[in-house]
């Protein structure tokens, strides 16, 4: 299934954004690869069930560069009233 199908499935307004750039406590290098450690707010202590989170995490890797042309572009339509 593509990420995208999967989202229009879930429902837009079901998902939660998170920027690993600025929640990231560690990022380590090790021997298998790197390990990061982050905190997130998308999951309270009350939203457990049967011991597991009530919502999954996924972690997506864009192109840093073409993240931040889309953000720019964004805000200057934004900034244009568009």
């Amino acid at each position: 299934m593509k990420m995208s199908d999967l989202i229009l499935s879930v429902g837009d307004e079901n998902v939660v954004f998170q920027n690993l750039d600025r929640d990231a406590q560690t990022v380590d290098k090790t021997k298998h690869g790197t390990k990061i450690t982050f905190y997130t707010d998308a999951i309270q202590a009350e939203e457990m069930l049967f011991g597991k989170p009530a919502k999954i995490g996924l972690v997506l890797w864009l192109p840093r560069d073409r993240v931040e042309a889309a953000i720019s572009k964004e805000k200057a339509q934004l900034s244009e009233g568009k």
